[in-house]
């Protein structure tokens, strides 16, 4: 964690606050929001962010600094050539930048806190680099424990057909905010219960997270 609390970001400008979709997603998770309380999963309603959806995600805590998809928009599904749901986050990242992004993904777990980061993914020779900021939000479940992020990546345009994995940015600002909040802890599901539990698809109103976009 040490390398995170020395990047923790002193600029003005925070990752993705002139991003539309990146300040609509927080705008509507700010607006869920209680006093002391942060946004339970069921007070979700994809319908009133339709627009952000194709880019948004839902991840479950699953270990210390470990989360899975449990619902993705089709953007996020461009971006790896799979379905999403179910994978780690890691699959987003190069391997030599996973633990990294697991000390962000347990910040916004543990703390509670809001983490916005700048990403790359590097070009070669037959395709360009490409650019983007993920955006992870906690929230609640019904037992009040923060094993939820609402989340949200956006990227420039791209092409091509084989999957990207990204890097964190180490020149850009890193948004770390904590929510000063005092909230159960974060629970950890047994594995034979997170092999049990199935991606968020048979829930009506969260099918536009995957299908719209």
């Amino acid at each position: 964690m040490d390398k995170i609390e020395k990047q923790k970001s002193s600029f003005i400008n925070k990752p993705g606050e002139d991003d539309p979709v990146l300040t609509a997603m927080e705008s509507y998770w700010q607006t869920l929001r209680h006093a002391q309380r942060l946004p339970a999963r069921t007070d979700l309603v994809p319908s009133e962010i339709d627009h952000v959806l194709p880019y948004s995600f839902i991840l479950q805590r699953v270990a210390p600094g470990v989360a899975r998809f449990r619902v993705a928009g089709q953007r996020l599904n461009d971006l790896i050539k799979m379905d999403a749901r179910g994978m780690p986050l890691t699959t987003l990242f190069d391997p030599f930048s996973r633990s990294q992004i697991q000390d962000y993904v347990e910040l916004a777990f543990a703390e509670p806190a809001i983490i916005s980061l700048k990403l790359t993914s590097p070009g070669n020779m037959i395709r360009p680099t490409v650019t983007g900021t993920i955006l992870l939000l906690p929230m609640r479940d019904h037992q009040e424990n923060t094993s939820r992020l609402l989340g949200a990546i956006v990227t420039e345009p791209h092409s091509g057909t084989r999957p990207r994995r990204f890097a964190i940015d180490p020149h850009a600002p890193v948004r770390h905010e904590p929510l000063g909040l005092k909230l159960a802890s974060t629970q950890v599901l047994p594995a034979e219960v997170i092999a049990a539990k199935k991606p968020d698809v048979t829930r009506p109103a969260l099918r536009l997270v995957v299908n719209n976009g």
